[in-house]
């Protein structure tokens, strides 16, 4: 199964330039499974608190209505979702209907009106069984069972302040979980990219630039 980290770079709140500038990277990787950054439609929630979430929500929507996945390759985007007058940080595995929700938003988040999901979501894809761990998710990785798992999707933004303190944690979660993680992120404002595979101490990441990071999972 190969895996396509897609890490683009973005405008934050420029939700149709950011959905061409993905488009364009969806049509050259090479993945069954295309990957995306914590919200990569939109820019971070946390370099703008005021933002109006549910706005972000049909936008992202609408965003995501007008993505053309190629024929037999499955995007996984992270998107606002609303749901039962509800609203979800969720990944939707596209073009399917599946979805996981972020279980522990953070501060910004609940101040926002984010919610809580309520499990997490097994995906089964080419043979491979994953769940999907969307940023502050990782400091409760405790309560997330992971067995039978082949790899976990990390769902991100990183930063030149959190890179080192966070690769850290996510060795020290595939190492105690013996998983191979795959960091997905973008670049905007802060966010400086570095989409990474990490199998125990070992990273390859892709840097500060706009680009793909391909993973072949045997």
């Amino acid at each position: 199964m190969r895996i396509s980290l897609i890490q683009p770079k973005i405008i934050r709140g420029d939700i149709d330039h950011n959905r061409v500038v993905i488009q364009k990277l969806v049509d050259s990787s090479k993945g069954d499974l295309l990957v995306l950054g914590e919200y990569a439609f939109t820019g971070s929630l946390v370099l703008d608190e005021n933002a109006d979430v549910h706005a972000w929500a049909e936008d992202c929507a609408k965003a995501v209505s007008q993505m053309v996945i190629p024929k037999g390759k499955n995007l996984m985007a992270n998107v606002l979702v609303e749901s039962d007058g509800k609203l979800y940080n969720a990944c939707r595995l596209l073009p399917t209907s599946d979805c996981t929700f972020k279980l522990f938003p953070d501060q910004t988040e609940l101040n926002s009106g984010i919610v809580p999901g309520a499990e997490h979501k097994v995906f089964e894809l080419f043979g491979k069984r994953f769940k999907v761990l969307i940023c502050y998710d990782l400091p409760h990785i405790s309560e997330i069972p992971t067995d039978h798992l082949d790899f976990l999707l990390f769902i991100y933004h990183f930063t030149e302040n959190n890179f080192a303190r966070v690769i850290n944690e996510v060795k020290a979660v595939s190492q105690a979980r013996n998983l191979r993680v795959l960091a997905s992120s973008l670049i905007s404002d802060m966010n400086n990219g570095f989409s990474s595979y990490i199998d125990g101490q070992d990273v390859v990441s892709l840097s500060n630039t706009e680009g793909i990071l391909e993973v072949e999972i045997i």
